[in-house]
């Protein structure tokens, strides 16, 4: 997963990152970007948690599922490059 360009808002409860543990994650989005075989798919915009210091984005379990599926009917339809702007679950949770 590729985590460029994170944007960050609010404080998620104060959690702290459990990635460099010097910051705190902040609700947010992240582009991701999935590869199989011949097939890449970057989604912009993802609602994510993400870290005020490193950068690092972590989505829950709900997008994760969401971004899995517009993955896969990618993959179904023979796309060999697709980028999207993310239409789905809005909200990221910890």
């Amino acid at each position: 997963m590729s985590s460029e360009k994170n944007r960050t808002t609010e404080p998620v409860a104060e959690e702290e990152c459990p990635m460099c543990l010097a910051g705190t994650l902040r609700e947010g989005s992240t582009t991701i970007t999935l590869e199989r075989g011949e097939a890449t798919v970057v989604l912009k915009e993802v609602p994510a948690n993400v870290c005020d210091v490193c950068g690092e984005a972590y989505v829950d379990e709900e997008v994760s599922a969401a971004v899995y599926e517009k993955a896969e009917e990618a993959v179904e339809a023979d796309v060999q490059f697709d980028v999207r702007r993310w239409k789905g679950v809005r909200k990221a949770t910890t």
